[in-house]
């Protein structure tokens, strides 16, 4: 794909986990770059609780381990889908200096300030609801909500309307239970703020639509947006050509000028 060498560290969303990038680093690892795809704190093979998870720093784990082990000279193209643009940036505030540029896929790029339990209820709101999914809340329903898990029917008809049925069987059998915070999501211009990022809009997205995705990049703007025609909340599996052709592009953009 390219004669270059690139890192790529790929982030998953909600309820998904490091398998779902499958395609997209297999495109990759072919045309001769690395690929390290991680699961998130009680996120695809990680054993940890979902509701004994309460803080940014908890879930982030996996991710802050990977960045403390790697040599301070390293540089990594560091992508995030969904949810994962949280992960994103609270990774970005702590090892700038590793990285060469952050991608947010159809991804929350959120302000300084919210919560992710705010992330998720701009979502919800904006959907008017999650169908099949479960929630889980903190001393009964009245209160804050503690986890969440995508309904099969949801998945199907929001996250994965374009994509091919034998994604939706695997995404059926390994979806697990998201841990839902009120910790503010918060970074600085001297950390978050030097690090390159660049957004891919998913147009076709129905869960974060293309407007919410426009409405994050015109109040948090990033060096550079790229579009995905066709692609449903999951480039990675409905578009994953494009995806990993659009990956390369930032990387040679943004580590070889």
């Amino acid at each position: 794909m390219d004669s270059r060498s690139f890192h790529f560290v790929l982030v998953h969303g909600a309820c998904f986990g490091a398998w779902c990038w499958y395609k997209v680093a297999d495109l990759l690892i072919k045309g001769g770059h690395i690929v390290s795809a991680l699961d998130m704190a009680s996120q695809g093979i990680n054993p940890t609780d979902a509701d004994h998870i309460s803080t940014l720093e908890e879930y982030n784990q996996p991710l802050t381990e990977f960045f403390t082990a790697l040599p301070s000279h390293h540089k990594v193209i560091l992508v995030g889908h969904s949810a994962g643009g949280i992960n994103v940036t609270y990774t970005m505030e702590r090892f700038p200096h590793k990285i060469a540029a952050a991608v947010f896929v159809t991804a929350v790029m959120a302000l300084s300030g919210p919560t992710v339990n705010d992330s998720f209820k701009e979502v919800l709101s904006r959907v008017g609801n999650f169908g099949d999914s479960t929630i889980s809340f903190v001393n009964g329903a009245e209160n804050k909500p503690r986890s969440f898990k995508f309904g099969k029917q949801f998945t199907r008809e929001f996250l994965m309307q374009n994509t091919p049925s034998s994604d939706i069987c695997l995404t059926d059998s390994l979806l697990k239970t998201f841990p839902l915070g009120e910790e503010a999501i918060s970074y600085s211009n001297e950390n978050y703020g030097r690090v390159p990022r660049a957004y891919v809009v998913a147009k076709d997205d129905k869960i974060l639509s293309e407007e919410f995705q426009r409405k994050m990049i015109a109040e948090n703007l990033p060096q550079m947006v790229y579009e995905i025609e066709g692609s449903d909340h999951s480039p990675f599996f409905s578009k994953p050509d494009q995806l990993a052709h659009t990956l390369l592009q930032i990387a040679n953009r943004f580590l070889c000028d």
